[in-house]
């Protein structure tokens, strides 16, 4: 699997055969090529799922750029290290309230194509993914095949980030079927 940006490692389509849908990492620094790419494909509704102090911490290069529609609409939980799957499930169910339906309404009400992200595009990305999916129509199998994507493209960062910091167990930190699959039991 690869990235439809060279800038990033995980972005990507959502399975629907178009590129109305994109999610992705940290658009952190794209080059002229890439945002250009985003424009004639009118992929111009940026969303960014990340929280404030994440956002204070990187910037997204489409934030201030003409042409595009910036919004911060922030996950309830994520962007940090779970200490366990069942923690991980947590987090996930957590994200299922007032301000995911916000975030789900916008992007599925976008005028243009949307790009959606948060720091690596696998948890809170992740989530959102699924329920667009799910509303969308697309199977179980499909949506964790979808989410199963990320391991491929995170793996070798993911890697590092756990010999960077041992305490972190990498097994909580890779996609894993039954984490999404535990999420998809409260979709309706």
């Amino acid at each position: 699997m690869s990235s439809l940006l060279q800038s990033t490692r995980n972005t990507r389509a959502l399975p629907t055969g178009s590129l109305r849908f994109i999610r992705s990492d940290l658009p952190e620094k794209l080059s002229d090529k890439e945002v250009q790419w985003l424009l004639d494909n009118n992929i111009t509704t940026i969303i960014d799922l990340r929280s404030d102090e994440e956002l204070a911490e990187k910037k997204c290069t489409l934030k201030n750029c003409e042409g595009f529609t910036y919004s911060h609409l922030p996950v309830t939980g994520g962007g940090g290290t779970p200490k366990s799957l069942a923690h991980l499930y947590t987090i996930y169910q957590q994200m299922l309230d007032a301000k995911m339906d916000t975030i789900i309404d916008t992007i599925l009400n976008a005028e243009s194509n949307v790009l959606y992200f948060c720091t690596a595009g696998k948890d809170r990305t992740g989530v959102v993914s699924a329920i667009i999916l799910k509303r969308l129509g697309f199977s179980d199998e499909v949506i964790i095949e979808d989410y199963m994507k990320s391991k491929d493209n995170l793996l070798d960062m993911l890697t590092a980030h756990v010999s960077a910091h041992p305490e972190v167990d990498i097994e909580i930190i890779v996609p894993h079927p039954e984490n999404i699959a535990q999420l998809l039991k409260y979709l309706p």
